[in-house]
């Protein structure tokens, strides 16, 4: 399952996803902001913060199913509305993009690189 970590960095980087895109050096560099190589908690926190947003299209805070569009598929949509009331709130959002960052974080040093 693509993670929301992954499209969220498409849409961010990208504009869009466009089949089952990998977390790469070139969607990672779209996240650190200080380009040091390295995505911490901080710059994780700010790129959340933005992905959000973008796809909260009518800023009611939260993402609707017509909202994720073909960024999130529906599987990915509802793993990560965990109410299952039809759309993706922030806490949810949150949460499901922490658990990607600790699974992508490998060597569990809290930084992405």
């Amino acid at each position: 399952m693509r993670t929301i970590l992954i499209a969220c960095a498409g849409v961010l980087a990208f504009g869009g996803m466009a089949g089952a895109q990998q977390l790469t050096t070139q969607s990672l560099a779209a996240v650190d902001v200080n380009g040091d190589g390295v995505v911490d908690a901080t710059e994780f926190a700010a790129f959340t913060d933005r992905a959000f947003k973008a796809l909260d299209v009518n800023q009611d805070g939260s993402i609707s199913r017509a909202e994720a569009g073909s960024v999130l598929s529906d599987d990915l949509f509802n793993a990560t509305d965990k109410n299952g009331n039809g759309a993706i709130s922030r806490s949810e959002f949150s949460a499901q993009t922490q658990a990607d960052f600790a699974a992508a974080d490998k060597d569990g040093n809290g930084a992405l690189n």
